[in-house]
This record gives structure tokens, C-alpha cells and sequence, in this order.
């Protein structure tokens, strides 16, 4: 059955069309999948005439746009900082589907357009951005994967959720559709989102609905996804590997995956002492985006694929055995998602039953220590109980058994507010991008404030771009990497050089327009890359400097500016290192 003729999707589909949706699925459902029946109801309809489908991660956006492009051709585009190829980028939003990042969106809506970014933050031009905006007044806006625009741990003011708050709330009044996804979000975030944007929740299960939800029984999922899911606890991370391993050896595909980048590499280091590297495959954050093209070209057919938080929404694996680190409650439901997903692993599961290992990390960064120890705790309560249902969305019995829904755990130790933090910070920032976003006759100078003091709409980090150079056919040519200047300052000021400079210059790479698109290496002074990128104001305010400078000294107009790593700086199949 293709996702979009499941019950589900047809309930969501019928009711966007007469106003707002807030959709609940579980994992694995087709969510995602059900954009091009979306946008087929709402042209039928005269709902919309395009549609917008935001997601958190650029690796979701490109996996979004190859599917979108089969089924649509040069109609779908895509918008996120690195371009994954000229001809279905679209800058403006102006084709009939795009998929685009949370931040992309943010900038576009906000009257700070992607494309003319660095321009307008100089003061340079005021930009285009009336364009993208009577795109997204145009569309249907699909919010999908929202649990992951921001954790109900993070310390500071997550400001993805006060923009949220702000932008749901606009599109209602201006009567542009807008449709929300999730699997794992809180029943409190649910109906904060539902009660600002005017919104009707539909929920896929049988028993957790409630008075004013709309509840769709899909049995034909509930009986293909009948799953007696097996929970243990393992003592230590080294038994905890040693059982992947076993699994591995014995035939099963096997998904470990670690809260950081250090602990997925020694894991990975650990096992191809026992399996070979050729059957495991490594995948995270740190990898350039040939590398982990490649990284997921091989999961299919590997024996155990060693992860980190990335496997959660941006790699599709689909695998038996889970053995993780302990983690938040909805990092553990996605990671249980990546199991029996496909026809084949699945009528594998049903005859013998997966089963997730968790362990109790070192460190449990980023997740709050307390609440990784309770909710190990509360798993094993239930586990002692009877067992967990990683997937629907029902507690249910199955062979006498009780299995308690994973949501259980979520409201738990998740259940927070759409705005977590009333503070008169948070008052501002929403007052400020309302009247930026709502104002008929407004310029970008407000977003410009918002954006100087955060460096993001949406995201506590700034994202800085790496080049990493490769030989390809005796030309000089480079691989690209995205980390977060956090860490890049972090691993300059520990001693482990990222960066390509020395004691004047720092090697970049130009992308920009001569007659196609180019890559021309650049050099920039060194003082000004390291004020740069010092912190996020001082990038904010000098990369446009130096993306001018840059453009200058090669002779085109350049649109992106990616810093080169020092040699040794990145090993290829495990990531940047430093050296």
C-alpha cells in the first residue's frame, strides 16, 4: 500500500482542506510521503496552489526533494544552505513544491531572503523578499518532523519555539493552510500548537484520543506492525557492544547508536576489530556529504551500522536489533523507529521479535543527566511489567503481555509548553518578528536586530561551512561539511587545528556565478577569519565582509563562502578530527 492511501493520510488530507491540521502518526507511517497528495487535494480544491514542506535537517530536506522530484519533476525545488544541485534550487520559493529548512523558511518569511542574505545584512541591498513571501501566501505549508525543531531540555530559550508560537499564529489569520506532523511530540505541545493556529488534531491510534481529536483506526498498520518489541538493560556499554556484535554475527541487522560523535567512534573502533569495516558502517554528524552519501549507499548492505542522533530523522535504516545509549524519550522512540520498517525486516520482526539493548552512557550530553537516569529507571519499571510499544501509539496486550506506549515515557519527561521560557526576552523576540512578519509596509530592519542578537530565527547555533579538499581525476576540486562554530571554536581553543591557515592567510573556497557555477580558492587574512569566527554576532556581522572581499579577489560574484580544513584535519570515513 502506497503511504498516501492509508486511513490516516486520507483523514488528514480531507480535513486540510477545510482548515488547519495537527497530524499524529507513528513512525514509519509515510508522513512525509503524503506531501504530493497534499498538494494534488488543495489545487484540486482551490485550497492552495503550491506547497511549502518545512523540515529541521538539511539531510531530511534532500531525501524530501529526490522523492519529490521523481514524482513532480522540475515542479519540486528545494531551499537549504548547501546547494545539492543549481537546477532544482529555488531561492524564492517559487516552484510548486518545495522543500526547504526550518532556518531557510524562518529567513524567507521574516523578510531576510536566503539567496541575498550577506547583501542585506551589510546594508547593501534591501532584497527580494516579497517574492518567497507570496510563495508561502500561495501554498500550503507542511511542518513536518516538529518535534525536533527544539527539546523541551535545552537550557536556554529555545527559539525555535518562539517562532513557532509567532509564524503559526500569522499564517491562521492570514488564512494561509498550514498542516503540522509528528510522532513524538507531547500531548501539552500538541494542543498549544493546535489551540494558536486554529487547528483540528487527528491522531492514528484507538485508545489515546481524546474528547476533541479526531481518532483514525488503521488496522491494517496495527495489525502489520503487531510487534512484540523486547526491552533489556544492559550493565555496561562493553556488554552492551558485545551483544551487537553477537546479533550482527548471527545474521540480524543491528543499529547502535550513541548520544556524541567521541562515543560513536570508539564504539565504531571497537566492533571493526570483531566484524571488519566492511561490514560496519559509520554515520554522524561530523561526516563531509560524500562521505555520508556513501555511508548510506553501504547501510543496506551492512551488518551493523553505528550511529549517532542523525539516524533519528535524517538516514533511512532499517534494521532489527537497537542497541543505544540511554537518552530522552523521544530520541529513543525515533531511534526504535528506524526498526522493522521495510516489508522484508518487518515479516523478519513479527517472527522473531526485535529488541532494543539500552545502556547508561558516561555522559549523557546533550541530555539532561536526571532525566536519561529516570527514564532508564522508569523503562526498566516497565519493562519488569510487562514491555514497551516503541511504535503505536496505544498501550496494548499481545501475547499476555502489556505493552506500554512509548508516549507513556514522553509525557512523562517531556510534556512542556510551545513557549517554554515566559520570559520578557521571549516576549520581545515574539512581538518583534510578529510585527516584522504581519507588517504590509515593513523592510527587513527589525529581522536584522533579531537576526544580529541570534544569529538564527530559529536555532540556538550558528552553522559554519568547511570545504574539505579531495583529488578527483588529478584536479583539485572539494567535498563540504557543516559543524556548528560552538564546536569549531571548541576544538581550535583545545588544540586540534580545524582551519587551513597560516600565520597571515586562511585558504576558503568561493561558490559563485561567472558564466555557471564555480569553486575558486580564495585567501582571506587571517585576523579577520579568526574575529569571525570568534562568536555568532562577530560572524553575523564580518561574513558578508569577507564574502565581498572574496568575491573581489576572484573576479565573480560569489553566494557562499566555505572555510578549507588543514590537512590531516579531516579522515575520510570517520570525519573532521582536528589535528
Amino acid at each position: 500500500m502506497n503511504p498516501w492511501e492509508r486511513p490516516g493520510i486520507d483523514a488528514l488530507v480531507k480535513e486540510s482542506l477545510h482548515g488547519n491540521v495537527v497530524f499524529i502518526a507513528p513512525t514509519g507511517y509515510g508522513k512525509s510521503k503524503s506531501v504530493p497528495k497534499l498538494l494534488e487535494e488543495a489545487s484540486r480544491q482551490g485550497v492552495a496552489t503550491r506547497v511549502m514542506h518545512i523540515l529541521p535537517l538539511r539531510a531530511l530536506v534532500e531525501q524530501q526533494y529526490r522523492f519529490l522530484k521523481e514524482l513532480l519533476g522540475e515542479a519540486a525545488g528545494y531551499l537549504a544552505g548547501l546547494r545539492l544541485e543549481e537546477k532544482g534550487y529555488s531561492g524564492f520559493m517559487l516552484r510548486r513544491a518545495v522543500v526547504s529548512t526550518l532556518d531557510s523558511f524562518a529567513l524567507n518569511i521574516a523578510r531576510l531572503p536566503v539567496v541575498e542574505l550577506a547583501g542585506v545584512l551589510e546594508g547593501v541591498l534591501e532584497g527580494h523578499y516579497e517574492l518567497p513571501r507570496a510563495a508561502i501566501a500561495s501554498s500550503l505549508v507542511v511542518l513536518d518532523e516538529t518535534h525536533l525543531y527544539a527539546e523541551p531540555w535545552a537550557s536556554e530559550g529555545p527559539l525555535s519555539r518562539w517562532f513557532l508560537s509567532v509564524v503559526l499564529q500569522v499564517l491562521a489569520g492570514a488564512n494561509i493552510p498550514v498542516v503540522v506532523e509528528t510522532a513524538t511530540m507531547s500531548e501539552r505541545l500538541v494542543n498549544d500548537i493546535a489551540r494558536v493556529m486554529g487547528a483540528k488534531i487527528v491522531v492514528v491510534c484507538r485508545e489515546c484520543c481524546r474528547p476533541d481529536w479526531r481518532c483514525v483506526i488503521d488496522r491494517g498498520y496495527e495489525e502489520k506492525h503487531n510487534i512484540a518489541w523486547r526491552t533489556s538493560i544492559a550493565p555496561n556499554r562493553d556488554e552492551a557492544v558485545k551483544r551487537a556484535v553477537e546479533y550482527a554475527l548471527e545474521g540480524r541487522r543491528v543499529l547502535v547508536v550513541a548520544n556524541t560523535v567521541t562515543s560513536a567512534l570508539s564504539i565504531y573502533e571497537s566492533i571493526i576489530e570483531r566484524l571488519g569495516r566492511k561490514n560496519v558502517v559509520l554515520v554522524h554528524g561530523r561526516l563531509s556529504h560524500r562521505d555520508r552519501e556513501e555511508a548510506i549507499e553501504r547501510i543496506s548492505s551492512a551488518k551493523l551500522i553505528v550511529a549517532t542522533q542523525v539516524v533519528e530523522a535524517g538516514v533511512d535504516v532499517d534494521a532489527e536489533i537497537l542497541v543505544t545509549e540511554a537518552a530522552a524519550p523521544s530520541s529513543l522512540a525515533q531511534r526504535a523507529g528506524r526498526l522493522c520498517r521495510s516489508n522484508r525486516t518487518l515479516e523478519r520482526c513479527r517472527t522473531e521479535p526485535p529488541e532494543i539493548i539500552l545502556y547508561m552512557p558516561e555522559k549523557t550530553y546533550p541530555y539532561p543527566k536526571n532525566v536519561v537516569a529516570s527514564t532508564l529507571g522508569t523503562i526498566c519499571g516497565i519493562v519488569k511489567k510487562g514491555g514497551i510499544e516503541w511504535r503505536l501509539l496505544d498501550t496494548h496486550r499481545l501475547n499476555g503481555k502489556t505493552l506500554t506506549s512509548f508516549r507513556v515515557l514522553v509525557e512523562k519527561y517531556e510534556s512542556e509548553s510551545l513557549v517554554m521560557l515566559k520570559s520578557h526576552e521571549a516576549a520581545a523576540y515574539r512581538e518583534i518578528l510578529r510585527h516584522t512578519i504581519k507588517g504590509v509596509f515593513e523592510g527587513s530592519k527589525l529581522s536584522k536586530v533579531l537576526f544580529s542578537k541570534y544569529c538564527s530565527l530559529v536555532r540556538n547555533a550558528t552553522l559554519v561551512e568547511l570545504a574539505v579538499p579531495l583529488e578527483d581525476n588529478g584536479r583539485e576540486d572539494y567535498d563540504t561539511l557543516e559543524i556548528s562554530l560552538d564546536l569549531l571554536t571548541w576544538l581550535e581553543r583545545n588544540g586540534r587545528r580545524v582551519l587551513d591557515c597560516d600565520r597571515n592567510k586562511c585558504k576558503a573556497v568561493l561558490v559563485g556565478y561567472s558564466d555557471e557555477l564555480v569553486k575558486v580558492p580564495v585567501e582571506l587574512p587571517r585576523s579577520r577569519v579568526a574575529k569571525a569566527l570568534s562568536d555568532c554576532r562577530s560572524y553575523t556581522e564580518l561574513y558578508p565582509v569577507l564574502l565581498r572581499e572574496a568575491s573581489q579577489q576572484a573576479g565573480v560574484r560569489g553566494f557562499q563562502l566555505l572555510f578549507v580544513t588543514a590537512p590531516g584535519a579531516y579522515v575520510k570515513g570517520l570525519g573532521l578530527m582536528g589535528v
